[in-house]
């Protein structure tokens, strides 16, 4: 004698033990897949990649963002970060403008400008003896150096008197108003 329990339900023998009178499992029978099963071994965590694993993800919230205001500006850290920045520009420059030397000169630029120079300068009687470049590495880096200092000065100055002159704005006025915010 079989009993079916409703469409697509597989027949069960009424001799069966672990089935109830209206064809459900009892209790203590449990169906399901190996790792759920009492006694069963584990199964592993889902693999990074897998679909699992992306479907168990926790949904993600938003970033957090925090509005701040920037109220002070220490003038110390101010001089040493624009010393530094100074400094580093100044070779920078230095570097610039050698390159900047070396690519007119390779094109005859300089000697160029040094022989108009010369003929501008020199009278007809003394025709080559006193002939002076006007243009040479020496005043070139000369001239770049002196300038790369007073630049480190100035930047590094006006920098700090910046931080002083914001610091006594901010102490007005309330400081600029920042919004930070987490990465995604």
């Amino acid at each position: 004698m079989t009993a079916t329990s409703g469409p697509g339900s597989s027949t069960a023998s009424a001799a069966d033990p672990s089935r109830g009178n209206d064809g459900s499992l009892a209790p203590s029978q449990h169906v399901g897949p190996p790792a759920q099963r009492p006694g069963a071994p584990a199964v592993p965590p889902p693999r990074v990649g897998s679909e699992n694993a992306r479907r168990a993800k926790a949904p993600r919230r938003p970033p957090r963002l925090a509005s701040l205001q920037l109220k002070r500006v220490d003038p110390w850290t101010v001089l040493k970060i624009s010393l530094i920045v100074s400094i580093v520009m100044f070779f920078v420059w230095m570097i610039a403008v050698g390159v900047l030397y070396y690519t007119l000169g390779a094109m005859d630029v300089w000697s160029k400008i040094n022989d108009t120079f010369s003929t501008l300068t020199s009278s007809p009687d003394q025709a080559a003896a006193g002939q002076t470049d006007l243009i040479t590495a020496g005043r070139v880096f000369t001239v770049t150096a002196v300038v790369g200092a007073i630049n480190i000065v100035l930047f590094t100055l006006l920098a700090t008197v910046a931080a002083f002159i914001y610091n006594a704005a901010a102490a007005m006025s309330g400081g600029v108003e920042l919004t930070l915010g987490e990465r995604d």
